[in-house]
């Protein structure tokens, strides 16, 4: 009987290189620059030589005009867990944004993939502002040199979010630590009238889905763990934000 966590891993590398595949299709023939923009990404990930021959046939499977994506979306849906389906739709948000763009086909991909494994257009919309607003607490923290700029210079659900980025400054100042404490908010999918102990209930459920250890046991790639831990501290120091805050500005 073939391992369970072997499996996993497997169709969950399936189903993220196929569907790479088919977003980046959506928007045209996949071009030179996706496919080393893909290389790239395989070489982080240190997979070895016949793995990356094979994510490279997965991703070019997804972007063929044969391939059935329902069809691919519910064979990965009954072999994964639904904290895995979610880190298949960040993982796939996250590379469809890294040349910095996300076109409007491109969105209207990943909200149907969403809607195929059991995302509701609300959560999914949901799921997008908080990775966003992870991305740009973390720039907020740490400005990116000008060479890496681009990674997350677009927005993933409309313009306005632009306007958020350029208000970054590096001095922190009262109107940072405001925006700041609005987005780590924004980051855990709560509101700054909820009581102390329904914004640590979200913060124990959202950081479930993407607590480290847990993913080591269901057979993650390593990098596919790291990059989920990633999105994990980002989560935890927007509650510890939070916590401060209140502690600080709102004790009795």
């Amino acid at each position: 009987m073939p391992d369970k966590r072997q499996h996993i891993r497997e169709a969950f590398s399936k189903a993220v290189f196929s569907f790479l595949g088919y977003i980046a299709h959506c928007d045209g023939p996949i071009n030179r620059s996706e496919i080393n923009r893909l290389k790239v990404h395989m070489k982080k990930m240190r997979l070895p030589e016949d793995e990356q021959r094979n994510a490279l046939y997965l991703f070019k499977s997804g972007a063929s005009a044969t391939f059935n994506a329902s069809e691919a979306l519910q064979e990965f849906r009954v072999s994964s867990t639904p904290k895995l389906i979610q880190i298949f739709l960040v993982y796939l948000l996250t590379m469809a944004r890294a040349d910095g763009y996300l076109m409007e086909k491109e969105l209207h991909a990943l909200q149907w993939i969403a809607r195929e494994v059991g995302y509701r257009s609300i959560v999914f919309n949901h799921l997008l502002k908080m990775l966003y607003e992870q991305d740009q607490l973390a720039l907020s923290r740490n400005p990116p040199q000008a060479a890496q700029a681009d990674t997350y210079s677009a927005s993933p659900i409309t313009p306005e979010y632009d306007q958020t980025r350029k208000n970054h400054q590096p001095h922190r100042t009262a109107d940072n630590h405001n925006q700041d404490l609005h987005k780590a908010y924004k980051i855990l999918g709560v509101t700054a009238e909820m009581t102390e102990t329904e914004i640590r209930h979200a913060y124990k459920k959202l950081a479930s889905h993407l607590h480290p250890d847990k993913l080591v046991n269901q057979g993650l790639a390593q990098e596919q763990i790291n990059s989920a831990t990633e999105r994990f501290k980002r989560v935890q120091a927007a509650y510890a934000f939070i916590k401060k805050h209140r502690t600080m500005y709102t004790a009795n």
